[in-house]
């Protein structure tokens, strides 16, 4: 199986670098030229990128788009609309904290003008569309893969803004008369296990271990992480104690849809109180209210989120179903989710509760600390206060328990396997095509076109990196 799965990630480069191979070079001046630097050929397109975008959008930024990404690259980024080129997201964000919506302040007229010729000169592509192939036979959701899976051409995603080590997953789909299947790879420095913990400290008190260092109230990520390393910042050091995750959102249609979501994709739920309600990624643990949040501003409005989080629910092999809705900030009890909000059901897991201020439980099979920092409720065995009092100052804790979700939570199955040599995740999902939920997308119509996003979180409770642009689902007979 493990051969298997490196063919499979072999097959995807190939069929990128064939992909790319159509957008080589020489299609750059398939436009004849007009004179000097007016000529929509990409070393005047590259050479205004980088005067008008450089400045942020330099090597090492985070970005999903680079400023001296080579044309292929950036044919495939999907921040072009050669159908469409003056909506293309690389001249025009309609929602974004740097340029506050419309064409790109930082282009001139003869800027936008000349990329736009040139995106007009590129093949007629959509590099932002998954395209899901029929399938006779029902992969096995085991996160590994198997030959089937290269019926279904890859997509590659960019991905940035976060602190993932990846800046792409690569991304197959099929169906069948009854679900849809997806098969996603991406890169990763090393699995995170090692979810907030029970530690027992010096004094022989014990406590839960933070995910992350302290942050100061109005900070955002990218301070965060340079105050911390900055270029060499790793999510992977000892001080981070989290765990991986993956999300996909989806709009949802009909009465519950967001005609945002369709333009500018996940940005269309981000919101950052200090930015004036423009996507953010502002920190604040005592005025949550004014932390960057993911809700709607429209009442009735929900997309349908999945959300895989390894320790929790990887055991189990089930995403969370869940759903983004209306929520206006304000700073109560609410304020830490904003607008995240559950599917009906139970979610498969609990902390390791506190009984006079130390854990209460440990593995009955593997003791204390289990090696993916949770185990099974069925497995649990309580501690005697004589047993916890005789461990030794260091003890680490699992402090997660879990067992399957339950009701419509439990809509979306997941399983996910990290490769420790070749440093990459693979993670497979089924979910029926129609749920009846009226939270879900329902992929009942096969002839419509599906918008979508999808995020990492690299040993993150909230620093995902995210595509950039509203992706499309399809489905091909």
């Amino acid at each position: 199986m493990q051969a298997l799965s490196r063919f499979l990630s072999m097959a995807a480069v190939a069929g990128l670098a064939v992909g790319m191979a159509a957008c080589s070079p020489d299609k750059d001046t398939i436009v004849e030229p007009t004179g000097g630097g007016n000529s929509p050929t990409f070393a005047n397109v590259s050479a205004a990128l980088v005067s008008a975008c450089g400045s942020c959008h330099i090597v090492g930024s985070g970005r999903p788009f680079i400023a001296t990404m080579d044309s292929s690259r950036l044919v495939a980024s999907g921040l072009l609309n050669t159908a469409s080129p003056g909506t293309s997201a690389i001249l025009v964000k309609a929602r974004s904290t740097a340029h506050g919506g419309g064409i790109v302040t930082a282009f001139s007229a003869r800027d936008s003008a000349l990329v736009a010729a040139w995106i007009a000169a590129l093949p007629n592509i959509d590099a932002a569309t998954l395209t899901s192939v029929r399938t006779e036979f029902a992969p096995t959701l085991d996160g590994v893969g198997e030959a089937l899976w290269l019926q279904a051409q890859p997509l590659t995603v960019p991905i940035g803004g976060g602190w993932a080590a990846a800046t792409s997953i690569a991304i197959r789909a099929m169906y069948d008369d009854n679900y849809l299947y997806m098969y996603l790879r991406w890169d990763d420095r090393g699995a995170s296990y090692v979810r907030t913990p029970w530690v027992k400290n010096a004094d022989g008190s014990w406590s839960v271990s933070p995910a992350m260092p302290a942050f100061a109230a109005g900070m955002d990520w990218a301070a965060y992480m340079a105050s911390r390393g900055g270029a060499n910042f790793n999510p992977e050091a000892p001080e981070f104690m989290y765990e991986d995750k993956l999300a996909m959102i989806w709009n949802t249609y009909g009465p519950t849809t967001v005609p945002e979501f369709e333009r500018t994709g996940c940005a269309a739920a981000c919101h950052d109180p200090t930015k004036g309600g423009s996507p953010g990624t502002t920190y604040n643990s005592v005025r949550k209210d004014l932390a960057a949040k993911k809700y709607l501003t429209v009442p009735g409005q929900i997309l349908d989120m999945w959300h895989w989080k390894l320790v929790r629910q990887n055991m189990n092999s089930k995403m969370d179903d869940q759903y983004v809705r209306y929520w206006v900030p304000v700073n109560d009890a609410t304020a830490g989710n904003g607008g995240r909000a559950s599917d009906t059901g139970s979610e498969g897991y609990r902390s390791n509760p506190a009984v006079n201020g130390r854990p209460t439980f440990k593995s009955a099979t593997l003791g204390h600390l289990p090696p993916i920092y949770s185990w099974a409720e069925s497995d649990t065995l309580r501690m005697t206060d004589a047993e916890v009092a005789g461990l030794p100052v260091g003890t680490v804790v699992a402090n997660m328990i879990t067992s399957p979700p339950t009701g419509n939570r439990a809509d979306v199955d997941a399983r996910g396997v990290y490769d420790r040599v070749a440093r990459v995740w693979t993670m497979e999902i089924r979910r029926r095509l129609v749920t009846g939920d009226d939270k879900d997308v329902q992929f009942s119509d096969l002839t419509k076109t599906f918008k979508w996003g999808v995020s990492v979180f690299d040993n993150a409770q909230i620093e995902h990196s995210y595509s950039s642009v509203p992706l499309s689902l399809v489905f091909k007979k």
